[in-house]
């Protein structure tokens, strides 16, 4: 308990380096001396036109405090959407994602290979594909064919390659769908988009959607149970 609270403190209450746009240092002496509400609300009114990573990890902050855990766990992920790998903005949203009882991820070793993936930039996903690809293809070729161990582990390493290989792709020319966090304590995911269609289940907060398409009042999502619909206004869209 002492360990988790002391991460807490260190973690969900640092602050990374910000533009000076308004005030922000209002902001970070507000948050300090306990006054959350005030230093979220300079913190919004801060923002720059294009914020940068930091600035969603700082309202994220800002919103756990306030015992808002969806809205922190949107905006981390905002945050990680500019700042991939950043251990501080994954270790948060895992907290805040903790508190609306969304389970961890599976721990299975594909898992685990797609969650790495997923936490490099571009440029740092393109140079170990490259370096990934020539040792596996290259140990390939040299270890002999009797070394079964040795040339499974090169195959290993071209099939992580391959991964990388095709998550550039979908990156660079297949985005996909735009996800969202639901936003309220339960969201009624519904066949058609109105209130009087059937529910097909009942989101929790903090859950992540996928969201084909949307209106001023509703969004087609895809949850892990099920296509539909939701109203617009329970959902934070991670853009």
């Amino acid at each position: 308990m002492i360990r988790c609270l002391l991460g807490l403190a260190f973690v969900v209450g640092s602050f990374h380096p910000v533009e000076p746009v308004g005030d922000p240092q209002e902001a970070v002496r507000a948050y300090r001396a306990g006054r959350y509400q005030e230093a979220f609300s300079l913190f919004r009114a801060s923002l720059p036109g294009s914020p940068r990573g930091e600035w969603f990890y700082n309202l994220g902050n800002c919103a756990y405090r306030l015992g808002r855990h969806a809205e922190a766990a949107l905006y981390y992920r905002r945050a990680l959407l500019r700042l991939p790998g950043d251990r501080q903005v994954a270790f948060n949203l895992s907290l805040a994602e903790k508190q609306l009882g969304i389970p961890p991820s599976d721990g299975s070793f594909g898992t685990a290979v797609i969650d790495r993936i997923d936490s490099l930039t571009t440029g740092e996903l393109l140079m170990i594909v490259v370096i990934l690809e020539s040792l596996g293809l290259l140990g390939l070729l040299l270890v002999p064919r009797q070394r079964v161990a040795g040339r499974r582990c090169m195959m290993v390493l071209v099939a992580i390659a391959l991964l990388g290989s095709l998550r550039l792709v979908q990156v660079q020319w297949f985005p996909g769908s735009p996800e969202a966090v639901v936003m309220t304590d339960t969201l009624a995911l519904r066949r058609q988009p109105h209130d009087s269609t059937a529910v097909i289940l009942e989101l929790k907060a903090g859950e992540r959607l996928s969201v084909e398409e949307w209106s001023e009042r509703w969004a087609r999502v895809e949850h892990a149970g099920g296509i539909g619909w939701v109203r617009r206004a329970g959902i934070g869209l991670v853009d």
